[in-house]
């Protein structure tokens, strides 16, 4: 049904004419008010698009997840999977992210976007008006679903459905008048809430229009003091197991550059062996508990801006410039980890998801060596996905991410899978660290492949956890 204002409504729904005495019969505003309020509730303008979310296609060559499965157990693992799916959904939903669309021609004027309100605070919607018409006498409504909408002065408006509290009717003979109470309205959302919004739908006659409202708690900032010296700014973190040798290294490489800049290792090796090392913070762990687990700790322990992720076996050098990466992030504050290179090899990755029909689950292809936009001013970094295990990452966005326990020794790009969506990430080319020679580790070996079952539960775990139906990697 198209939009037309109250006028052509009156001809269409009672014009008479009697043509055969030319007699025009034009009944009063009130004679058709109930047909037009009946009108209204029949017909509004189209506020999201009714479309069942599409499956995904795999890649060829994916894994299948779900094959990953055994068979006795599928049936009741894809039902508690399909039940905290709905869960994550009604978390992470919103009526925010509902489809809507601005109706032409229309005499409503409302706040389009960045109205936001405290919780339990009243606060006056801006903007309302109503222009371009003229009536005898002008009447709108504005309704909401979880909030209160208010007046200044009550006594001007005509309130429904509880008092008002939902349905908000105001009706004037003075277009002037009515835009002088609708500039009083006010929305109080009367429930606390930290992070959620309404809808308000605003009409006049046949026009509708819907807004929304974000409902927002205001967060506390938590800044870090950068200080004047990198050691103030920056901290380096590794996971060490059954490599001591490797990691003494690791430490003598640092002081040469770096001597005052703090080292935390989380170590997880079965016989353990003391460091005394001036600014290296060791954190004992139960043997064994993995490559993830140990990477939640020692992050989980950082007290300054950003960490430097490094592995037990790596070597600082020259070209291990970790000012260079503090700058780049100093320079793009929406980014979160940014990436070097290891003896050269730059590795990063973009990764392809779509989330799929919420039943089956998601597809996701890894795709090795592919980047996004450059940054600007820094040519030789890139937007990426994930990056090589030599990377700066801003602190505080890292810990919401966190590294999953559950993967010990099969596990890298998994931390971004997790973060994809979260966390920013670039790959700079300019900054690298060296790698040391790789030697005879009998004990530190027979750990440190890992088997068929390894593999399989990874494969598991990217079933239930991530809600995938296949993983690629290319």
């Amino acid at each position: 049904m198209p939009s037309f204002g109250r006028t052509g409504l009156l001809l269409l729904l009672s014009l008479v004419i009697f043509s055969g005495i030319g007699f025009l019969w034009l009944p009063s505003y009130d004679m058709v008010e109930d047909k037009i309020e009946a009108a209204m509730k029949k017909w509004s303008p189209p506020t999201g698009l009714v479309k069942p979310p599409a499956s995904c296609t795999c890649p060829a060559k994916s894994y299948d997840l779900a094959g990953s499965i055994p068979t006795a157990n599928r049936e009741d693992i894809q039902k508690r999977r399909a039940e905290e799916y709905k869960k994550h959904q009604a978390r992470t939903s919103s009526i925010l992210n509902t489809l809507l669309f601005a109706p032409s021609n229309s005499p409503l004027q409302y706040p389009i976007q960045g109205f936001t309100v405290r919780p339990l605070v009243p606060t006056l919607i801006p903007g309302l008006a109503l222009h371009g018409v003229q009536r005898s006498s002008y009447k709108v409504s504005l309704q909401v679903t979880k909030g209160v909408l208010s007046l200044g002065n009550q006594s001007e408006a005509q309130s429904v459905e509880g008092g008002g509290k939902k349905l908000l009717i105001l009706e004037k003979l003075s277009l002037a008048e009515l835009n002088k109470l609708l500039a009083k309205v006010t929305y109080t959302i009367p429930v606390y809430h930290i992070h959620t919004g309404d809808l308000v739908h605003f009409s006049f006659e046949l026009h509708e229009a819907v807004f929304p409202i974000a409902i927002r708690q205001p967060t506390v900032p938590v800044l870090f003091d950068m200080g004047t010296n990198i050691s103030d700014q920056v901290t380096v973190t590794t996971k060490t197991f059954m490599r001591y040798k490797e990691l003494k290294v690791l430490i003598r490489s640092l002081r040469q550059f770096y001597k005052d800049v703090v080292l935390i290792v989380a170590d997880d090796s079965f016989i353990l062996e003391k460091i005394t090392e001036e600014n290296v913070l060791q954190y004992i762990m139960p043997g064994g508990q993995g490559w993830f687990a140990g990477r939640t700790l020692a992050v989980s322990q950082v007290t300054t801006k950003y960490f430097l992720w490094v592995d037990d076996d790596f070597l600082f050098t020259e070209k291990t410039k970790i000012e260079d990466l503090v700058e780049v992030m100093e320079a793009t504050p929406e980014l979160d980890v940014v990436g070097g290179s290891v003896s050269g090899n730059q590795f990063y990755f973009s990764i392809a998801y779509e989330e799929g029909d919420g039943v089956a689950g998601g597809c996701m292809d890894r795709k090795s060596d592919i980047k996004f936009q450059s940054l600007p001013n820094y040519p030789q970094c890139s937007i990426v996905n994930g990056v090589v295990n030599f990377f700066l990452a801003r602190t505080d966005a890292v810990n919401r991410v966190r590294f999953d326990p559950k993967l010990k020794r099969v596990a890298h790009s998994e931390f971004f899978m997790d973060g994809l969506g979260q966390l920013m990430v670039a790959s700079c080319g300019h900054v690298s660290i060296g790698h040391q020679p790789r030697g005879a580790n009998a004990q530190y070996n027979q750990f440190r492949h890992p088997g068929k079952g390894d593999v399989q539960y990874k494969l598991q775990l990217h079933y239930y956890k991530n809600h995938l139906q296949c993983l690629h990697y290319g």
